[in-house]
C-alpha cells in the first residue's frame, strides 16, 4: 500500500466472517497511519483475507471459532514476540479517522496508565457510549455510572469500555495477564478493564479522538411511550451474557463496589430486552439458563500469562 510503517505499532483485528469492504478500510487507514496489523480470523477461511496479507500485515488463522478472548490472547502474543511496546484492538467492523493512532498515542498520560480508549460513536444509536466511571479511596474501588456524561476535559478514566479502539500497553498485559479466555466473548473487556484497575493501573478515555462503531444489532422500540434500543442479541450470545456476568461478580465482588448493581443492572436490561425482541422465549431461556449455570459453575482464575 506504500506506506511507511513503525516497527512499534502493532494492531490487532480479531475476524468472524467479515464484510470485505469495511475490513479493507479498516487495515487501508491503519497502513496509512503507519501501523503493523495482526489479522485473527475465527471464522472460516476466505481468500480475500489471504489477498490483503503483505510484510506488514499478518494473518493468523485460527482451526475453529475459538471466541473473541483466545484470538485477541493469540494476536497480542503474536505482537510480544515482534517486541511490541503496545497494541491496538479493533473489531472488523469498526471505522477510524486519518490521525485516531497518533492522536491516542500523543496523548499526555501519567505513568501508571494501562490502557487507552476513544470516544466510541455508536452508529446504531447515532450517540456516544459513556463508560463508568471509577474512583480509588483508600484502597477501595468504586465503579459508577458517570454523573456529568459531557465531560469537557480532554480524557477521563473509564471502566468497562468496549475493546474496540483500544490501545493496551505490554507492560501492563505482562503483569495483569490477558484476556480471560474461559468467558469466550462476553464481559471480556469488562473483566479485563477490572482487573488493570485492581492492580493498580489507570484507564482513560481520551474524548477528543472518536471510533465509529456499531455496538450490537440494536433496533428501535417504544417501551410505555419511550424510546429505547433493543441489542437484538442472538440467544446464544444471551447465554453468554447472563454466564459471564454472574462470573465476573463471583471474580471482582468485594474488590469493587458498585459491581452486585453493575451485574444487576446488565443482567435486568438484558431480560427486558429478550421479552421485548423477536424469539423471546428462546432468548429468555438462554439468559436464565446463562444465570443459572454461572452460578453453578466457578469461572477458571486462570489468565493466560503473555510473556
Amino acid at each position: 500500500m506504500g506506506a511507511m510503517v513503525n516497527n512499534n505499532v502493532w494492531s490487532i483485528i480479531i475476524l468472524f466472517n467479515p464484510d470485505l469492504e469495511k475490513l479493507k478500510s479498516l487495515v487501508h487507514h491503519l497502513m496509512l497511519q503507519n501501523s503493523n496489523i495482526i489479522l485473527v480470523n475465527n471464522g472460516t477461511k476466505k481468500a480475500f483475507i489471504s489477498d490483503l496479507i503483505n510484510e506488514h500485515v499478518f494473518l493468523i488463522q485460527l482451526e475453529d471459532n475459538l471466541g473473541i478472548a483466545t484470538a485477541q490472547n493469540v494476536g497480542i502474543v503474536f505482537a510480544k514476540k515482534k517486541n511490541a511496546k503496545g497494541i491496538f484492538l479493533f473489531d472488523q467492523d469498526s471505522k477510524i479517522s486519518n490521525n485516531f493512532i497518533p492522536a491516542m498515542l500523543n496523548a499526555k498520560l501519567n505513568s501508571s496508565v494501562g490502557m487507552i480508549v476513544p470516544n466510541v460513536l455508536d452508529v446504531n444509536t447515532n450517540k456516544y457510549l459513556e463508560p463508568r466511571i471509577y474512583n480509588r479511596q483508600d484502597s477501595k474501588i468504586t465503579v459508577e455510572f458517570p454523573k456529568n456524561k459531557n465531560t469537557v476535559g480532554l480524557i477521563r478514566k473509564a471502566a468497562k469500555p468496549i475493546a474496540s479502539g483500544s490501545y493496551i500497553f505490554m507492560d501492563a498485559l505482562m503483569e495483569v495477564g490477558g484476556m480471560r479466555e474461559k468467558f469466550f466473548i462476553d464481559a471480556v473487556d469488562t473483566d479485563f478493564s477490572f482487573r488493570l484497575i485492581e492492580r493498580g493501573y489507570d484507564v482513560f478515555r481520551i474524548n477528543n479522538v472518536h471510533l465509529v462503531h456499531p455496538v450490537g444489532n440494536k433496533i428501535e422500540r417504544n417501551f410505555f411511550g419511550k424510546k429505547i434500543f433493543l441489542s437484538n442479541h442472538s440467544p446464544k450470545r444471551r447465554y453468554y451474557i447472563g454466564r459471564n456476568n454472574i462470573w465476573l461478580w463471583k471474580i471482582h465482588f468485594g474488590k469493587i463496589n458498585g459491581i452486585t448493581k453493575e451485574v444487576f443492572v446488565t443482567l435486568a436490561s438484558q431480560l427486558v430486552y429478550s421479552l421485548l425482541e423477536k424469539s423471546s422465549i428462546s432468548k429468555t431461556s438462554h439468559l436464565i439458563w446463562g444465570v443459572f449455570w454461572g452460578l453453578i459453575l466457578s469461572p477458571k482464575e486462570f489468565v493466560r500469562e503473555i510473556r
